[in-house]
This record gives structure tokens, sequence and C-alpha cells, in this order.
């Protein structure tokens, strides 16, 4: 289960969490997500960009096609780009997971409160 203390420490441990703390805090991590995903798609759409760019600025119209896609793939700038993407991805897919588990937390403790109320019925 999601344990939030790290992230925002005015927020509850997830054993505390009522339902609809549970619902805020998934609609707040699930906007994080979008835009997160949204600078993963983005720059995922410059790549191409990105490395022509680069082989435009390093061909010397000498070189062989493969050396310079070798260089292109191999220049510090495109690098960084590459590192830049993978840290994107890495925050979306961060973000999702903790999505999921809002979600997952809030169908959990819904079920558990139907059980308890029908609990209380036979009592």
């Amino acid at each position: 289960m999601p344990e939030d203390k790290s992230q925002n420490p005015k927020e509850k441990s997830w054993d505390k969490l009522g339902l609809e703390e549970i619902v805020h805090i998934t609609n707040k991590v699930g906007l994080a997500y979008v835009d997160a995903k949204k600078t993963a798609e983005h720059l995922e759409l410059m790549k191409s960009i990105v490395r022509a760019q680069i082989s435009l600025r390093i061909d010397d119209d000498k070189m062989s096609e493969a050396k310079l896609k070798r260089l292109t793939e191999t220049d510090p700038e495109y690098l960084s780009f590459l590192e830049r993407l993978v840290e994107a991805r890495r925050e979306s897919d961060k973000l999702k997971v903790r999505y999921d588990s809002y979600k997952n937390l809030f169908d959990a403790r819904r079920s558990l409160l139907s059980f308890q109320k029908e609990e209380m019925k036979l009592l």
C-alpha cells in the first residue's frame, strides 16, 4: 500500500486515510502523472529532431552516412538529451505506479467498508 510521508508530510499514512482523502490524493497524483507523461511524450517526439539538428551541425559533406550517424548518436548533446528523456519516462512511470496504488487502495478500502456494513447488519 502507498506510504506517502516522504512525498508530503501533511498526508497521513495509508491506513489512516478516508475515502475522500484517498480520492483527493489520487486526483492530485493523477494530474501530476498526466503532466509527467506529457513531458516524456514531448521529449520522445523531439528525439529525431534533436538527432537531425546535431547531424546538420557536424556534417561536413565529406563523411559517410554511417560515420555521421555514429558521431551524432555519441555526441554529448544527444547523450544529454537521452538522459533527460529517460528521467522524464522514469518520473512518469513512478507517478503512474503511485496513481495505480491509490486507485487500488480506494477500491480495497471501499470493499472493506461495504463488508463492515454488511457485517453490522448481521449483528
